[in-house]
């Protein structure tokens, strides 16, 4: 049986099934102590937000975007919201790759993929 001490953030059994899916992605792909008791409304939020930008994405995917300009309008700028709402909870829960690398380490890192980009086999 795994202790208290490591044991990982379970998803809320309110949340839908979509949600869960987001809450395990997110919480198992982290140490398991990255998230504290006090931080599941947070990391809830955060599964709302990106469960309800995928659905939003869906019904995007199946319009065309001239055929249906009214409609495309309607679900882009909702799409936008999600979207800012989800980079701040991941700003916040320290989700994002600039949030986990020194500023030193992000620049060399990112200096040695561009430097692999530029050397790789041209067209």
């Amino acid at each position: 049986m795994e202790d208290k001490k490591n044991a990982r953030i379970q998803p809320a059994v309110t949340m839908t099934d979509a949600q869960k899916i987001v809450s395990h992605q997110t919480v198992d792909n982290l140490p398991s102590d990255w998230f504290a008791t006090e931080q599941v409304p947070l990391l809830s939020a955060y599964c709302e937000h990106v469960a309800r930008k995928a659905q939003i994405e869906n019904a995007l995917s199946t319009l065309d975007p001239v055929a249906d300009l009214d409609v495309f309008d309607k679900l882009t700028k909702p799409a936008a919201g999600e979207s800012a709402k989800i980079a701040m909870f991941a700003r916040s829960m320290r989700l994002t790759q600039q949030s986990r690398f020194k500023a030193e380490t992000a620049s060399s890192r990112g200096a040695g993929a561009a430097s692999a980009a530029m050397t790789g086999p041209r067209p």
